[in-house]
């Protein structure tokens, strides 16, 4: 995640719940790519108020990445 944010707890968890679901998702692809990806994701978000909905939504992103194919590395 960003270093110029702080994340509570429960968000960090919660995103690397996410993390570990799409990988399980997608096997085939490397746990850095889908890392970094969600890093990704997750600055789209980054100035949020209201956070508990966060890991859901670059789930959401990073899964629907992911389903229309990889497109290259940004």
């Amino acid at each position: 995640m960003d270093d110029n944010i702080l994340l509570s707890d429960a968000e960090v968890q919660a995103l690397d719940r996410v993390a570990r679901a799409v990988q399980e998702r997608y096997p085939d692809v490397p746990a850095e790519t889908i890392a970094r990806r969600l890093r990704t994701a997750h600055q789209q978000y980054e100035l949020a108020p209201i956070r508990d909905f966060v890991p859901l939504l670059v789930e959401r992103a990073l899964v629907a990445e992911l389903r229309t194919g990889l497109p290259p590395d940004r």
